[in-house]
């Protein structure tokens, strides 16, 4: 462990943010050195736009070359390096493991072994290797790394109607799909209020209200910095299958799924094989728009909305960043390597 004895660990996030990539592998960093807080201090190498981190955590700007993010590290003298970040490859986490004590890796392919002393995936089907070595695998949704709020929601009663939806699609926004959703929710729900969500990073929140049309009963929320209030204010939600998918879960706010990207597909359908979420369809179907209305009349009433907020919040708690630092921890107090 690089620190000395009364010293705090320093755990470095290496994370992917931008329009390419969305918000998520940010926000999960950042859930996870939330977590850490009480024994270590986080740090946060983020490639992509400065604008799309939170204040809660120290920043460090690092472009795409690896050996910026490894020097960083070893300048730095990290006890840790938590990275999530689809390009980084097998070699780079080999040589990173080779460069700091302990490497974190936040994975969503689920295709096993890889070079890292733990790894991360809270989907739902993923299994560990056969022979795992000294790699620990925190696998499924009881590790979904979210923010500290989501640890403690307490969801009123289900209302017997559908008062108002939210719709958040990442923090990319498309308008055009945007449209297409926020349409269908009108049809099928026509008394209901609309909260839309547009992020930071995608179309601006004039081509989204120029996308919606003039339909009434819809309020834009502009780059939100939680979504808390938005998920306790809703009935319902239309999501895609990203972070938000595990914090609606968490939040025991019945969701229906969207596909924007193939690295989502096998959460959302794990999601709607355990009952935990009703899948509509993916954004490219030709067909969405009526795929989501009839998702969303078919949650019309209380009895399915009940059903799937049980299920989604029995598979996601809340409590997975506290359970991944807390491996962290052991792993750092232990030592445990066995090869590079």
């Amino acid at each position: 462990m690089a620190t000395s004895p009364g010293e705090r660990p320093l755990v470095l996030l290496r994370a992917d943010g931008g329009s390419s990539v969305g918000l998520g592998h940010v926000h999960r960093c950042q859930a996870l050195s939330a977590a850490l807080t009480a024994w270590a201090d986080g740090h946060l190498l983020l490639h992509g736009e400065p604008r799309v981190a939170r204040a809660s955590t120290p920043v460090s700007i690092v472009g795409p070359a690896w050996d910026e993010t490894l020097t960083a590290a070893r300048r730095l003298g990290a006890s840790a390096l938590v990275v999530d970040s689809y390009a980084v490859t097998a070699s780079d986490l080999s040589i990173a493991r080779g460069a700091v004590p302990l490497l974190v890796l936040i994975d969503d392919a689920g295709r096993y072994p890889v070079p890292a002393d733990i790894v991360i995936n809270a989907a739902l089907g993923p299994e560990p290797p056969t022979v795992a070595g000294d790699t620990t695998y925190l696998l499924g949704p009881r590790f979904a790394l979210l923010a500290p709020e989501f640890a403690s929601v307490r969801r009123p009663p289900v209302s017997a109607h559908v008062r108002r939806v939210l719709v958040v699609l990442g923090g990319a926004t498309p308008a055009a799909l945007m449209g297409t959703v926020t349409r269908a929710v009108r049809r099928a729900l026509p008394s209901a209020g609309v909260d839309i969500v547009v992020g930071p990073l995608g179309d601006s929140l004039d081509a989204v209200r120029a996308a919606i049309g003039g339909a009434d009963g819809i309020t834009f929320h502009e780059s939100p910095e939680t979504l808390e209030s938005l998920m306790e204010a809703a009935d319902l939600a239309v999501t895609a299958g990203g972070v938000a998918l595990l914090e609606l879960a968490a939040a025991g706010l019945p969701s229906v799924g969207i596909c924007l990207a193939a690295n989502q597909e096998a959460n959302l359908a794990g999601f709607a094989r355990a009952g935990a979420t009703v899948l509509a369809g993916r954004a490219s179907d030709a067909g969405l728009g009526d795929m989501v209305a009839e998702a969303v009349r078919g949650l019309a009433a209380a009895a399915p909305r009940q059903t799937l907020a049980e299920r989604a919040r029995a598979l996601v708690d809340g409590h997975g960043a506290s359970r991944v630092a807390a491996c962290i921890r052991a792993r750092l107090e232990t030592s445990v390597r066995v090869g590079p």
